[in-house]
């Protein structure tokens, strides 16, 4: 289990659960709240979220906590060895 994916509704404790998972495995946890907004809320330019996403992926191991854009969501899909 070195690449798990957290997603689901608002509130539905994603970020609890995923913290937890980091805490427990040491896998890097990566909110994409943090790539999708700017400090300010505005979204980030899509070609910055696709590079640091795509960073992301192209690491040995990670947690990723949200959806965010569908196409970046499909590939976590098929990349992750665990859903949850």
């Amino acid at each position: 289990m070195k690449k798990i994916a957290v997603f689901g509704k608002p509130g539905s404790g994603k970020s609890t659960l995923s913290k937890s998972l980091a805490s427990a495995t040491g896998i890097p946890l990566h909110q994409l709240d943090s790539i999708v907004y700017k400090k300010n809320g505005d979204l980030v330019e899509r070609e910055v979220f696709d590079e640091a996403h795509k960073n992301i992926l192209s690491s040995e191991c990670w947690l990723i906590d949200g959806i965010g854009p569908i196409e970046s969501f499909n590939v976590r899909l098929e990349m992750a060895d665990t859903l949850i």
